[in-house]
């Protein structure tokens, strides 16, 4: 079990770290949460 939870969060850090390197990928981060949220949050 701690060897999942130490995978999950180095896969964390890593994707944040990611994300935030750059800004195209910051808003590319930004347009897919978007996307997502809309579809979850707007479903009938």
């Amino acid at each position: 079990m701690a060897n999942k939870l130490q995978y999950v969060s180095e896969l964390a850090d890593q994707t944040a770290h990611k994300v935030t390197n750059s800004t195209a990928e910051w808003k590319r981060y930004l347009s897919a949460s978007s996307r997502l949220y809309k579809d979850v949050c707007c479903r009938g």
